[in-house]
């Protein structure tokens, strides 16, 4: 038997994916999973609730990446818009919330839910889902006919081929690479995969003993390879062997990009790199001065004259950074130590010593996007072959813009191929 559409991965693209060429009831779709069942990453997702999507508006979602990364993404954006996508679960009974930074969670606030939803598509289209078949190697025949083999000597044939492995990081959830080297084989080209959106380790034990402190709206930045300032805006919470929170992760997908790092090839040499905190982005330091001005006859002692700045906790920690005593007060505070107060709390510098790389939840990296047709997520190199998910090359922050990406580059890459079997 040859099936028209053989998905490599049962991820959430993977499904997607399915369930978008399966609108035509004449098409036979085979699913070929690794593991034993679909959507292991799926249900790890918004810590287990599934941000889903995020509902900003597509023009501003689009700045959220890279210029080729919006380039490349817009069709499939407007393919399959917020409204629809909510839709095909809601058809099935599942209601969505939007909650801060515009992120859409199920009413369940459960990732299994969206997961049972997707089962129930698969289930109704017939789809054929082939569980703990890992793939080891993919052949175009002398017929145009892909040639899928696993690692037990199975074999399964198809006219078209849609590849949504996943990137290479959680490989527990079968998330090891495998797209990308289907892809080399097929000579497209692969950005180096690093791990992406993970935590910072910080080896310095004072701030460690803050931990579970937390930080609103700050901005991070560092210096990239090119000396360009990137920057990142959000919450920031103090971990029990560094910094995490959305300002941190969202930071990370950059950061790791001076770093030798390659998963596939299992090379990881860290090297330190420095990172500013600006604690009070939205307060230019000249404004911040003047108040130090308007309040330096006051008897207020530093360290509770900071709280209008500084989380409580955190005061002591900053000033002894700095070398300025808590308890001087605003009369007696040199201008010296009034200015580096306030460049300090716009530019404080501390050094990451080492990432939490097992905890990187996507993969920066993957196939490269000048090689696939944005319009149909179809291979420019080989006919028949398309790619969708985190085995491209594309990377979103945090708040639900990667489920938007695995989704819509899913549902384009089925509709796509099934329009080219007619």
């Amino acid at each position: 038997m040859v099936y028209d559409i053989a998905i490599i991965g049962g991820g959430a693209s993977g499904m997607m994916a399915a369930i978008s060429a399966s609108q035509d009831n004449d098409i036979k779709i085979a699913i070929l999973e690794k593991n034993d069942s679909c959507g292991c990453k799926l249900l790890i997702t918004g810590q287990g609730r599934c941000n889903i999507t995020n509902c900003t508006p597509i023009k501003q979602t689009l700045n959220k990446y890279s210029k080729i990364e919006a380039k490349f993404l817009k069709h499939s954006f407007y393919n399959l818009k917020n409204e629809k996508l909510l839709d095909i679960f809601r058809k099935k009974g599942l209601e969505f919330k939007e909650e801060e930074n515009h992120r859409v969670f199920p009413i369940t606030d459960t990732s299994q839910s969206v997961l049972d939803v997707l089962k129930s598509y698969l289930n109704k289209n017939a789809i054929d889902i082939k569980f703990n078949f890992n793939v080891i190697d993919v052949e175009l025949n002398c017929n145009n006919i892909f040639e899928i083999k696993s690692n037990d000597n199975k074999q399964i044939k198809a006219k078209k081929l849609i590849v949504s492995t996943g990137g290479a990081t959680y490989p527990l959830t079968g998330s090891t690479g495998d797209g990308c080297r289907i892809a080399e084989k097929f000579n497209h080209h692969i950005s180096t995969l690093k791990p992406g959106t993970f935590p910072f380790i910080i080896d310095d034990n004072s701030l460690i003993s803050l931990k579970g402190l937390s930080f609103r709206n700050i901005k991070l930045s560092f210096k990239n390879s090119q000396n360009q300032n990137i920057e990142s805006f959000g919450d920031m919470l103090i971990s029990h062997n560094g910094l995490t929170g959305p300002a941190v992760l969202n930071l990370s997908n950059d950061f790791i990009k001076n770093q030798d790092y390659d998963l596939l090839e299992k090379r990881r040499n860290f090297k330190n790199e420095d990172i500013n905190i600006d604690f009070l982005p939205e307060i230019p330091g000249d404004i911040i001065n003047n108040e130090f001005i308007a309040d330096s006859t006051s008897k207020k002692e530093l360290h509770n004259y900071l709280r209008k700045y500084l989380p409580n906790n955190f005061i002591k920690y900053f000033l002894d950074k700095i070398n300025i005593d808590e308890n001087i007060t605003l009369a007696n505070l040199t201008k010296k130590d009034r200015n580096r107060i306030v460049e300090i709390l716009k530019n404080f510098r501390l050094t990451v010593t080492g990432i939490m790389d097992k905890k990187a939840f996507l993969t920066v990296g993957g196939v490269n996007l000048n090689e696939i047709n944005s319009k149909t997520m179809e291979s420019k190199i080989v006919s028949g072959l398309y790619f969708s998910g985190e085995t491209l090359d594309v990377c979103g922050p945090t708040g639900g813009y990667n489920l938007m990406i695995a989704f819509t580059t899913g549902y384009l890459a089925g509709q796509s191929a099934a329009m080219s079997l007619k």
